[in-house]
């Protein structure tokens, strides 16, 4: 069995690219639409761009974690999220494709997991756990662009 994984989710957003970039970021909207179990992503003013970074806070917890953003076109936004200071860092990107007056937006991670033994079995999880939390979020995120355009 293997410890990759890999884990991709698509959603279309009747808004033209440049929309859903200049949106996606944005600190009024980033905390609304990611969803993180028991947490939140930090707010903040302005939008993030490459080499910003911006706390991620647990409900009942001290514990942190952080969003830095590694790359940012209108095409690929590229960020890693360490949910936690204990845990492996997670390489995330977004793929914004237009389709007409719509834009696709593809969140996609994939990676080794390093959990010893545990590994092979936890990556046939990735796909639902992560997967289910993408969905989440990009429902999110159409339903807060679509009502702002």
């Amino acid at each position: 069995m293997s410890s990759s994984y890999r884990v991709e989710r698509s959603i279309s957003i009747d808004a033209p690219r440049d929309i859903v970039y200049e949106n996606l970021l944005s600190g009024d909207l980033l905390t609304e639409w990611m969803y993180i179990e028991n947490g939140q992503v930090a707010r903040f003013s302005n939008t993030l761009k490459e080499g910003d970074y911006v706390a991620i806070s647990y409900t009942g917890s001290d514990e942190r974690g952080l969003l830095s953003v590694t790359e940012s076109t209108e095409s690929v936004i590229r960020f890693n999220v360490q949910s936690k200071f204990t845990v492996e860092l997670v390489q995330n990107r977004i793929e914004l494709v237009p389709d007409g007056t719509s834009t696709k937006v593809s969140w996609i991670i994939e990676g080794e997991l390093k959990s010893g033994l545990l590994s092979p079995y936890l990556a046939l999880f990735a796909n639902d756990i992560a997967g289910a939390n993408f969905e989440f979020s990009l429902q999110s995120l159409k339903q807060q662009i679509e009502a702002r355009y």
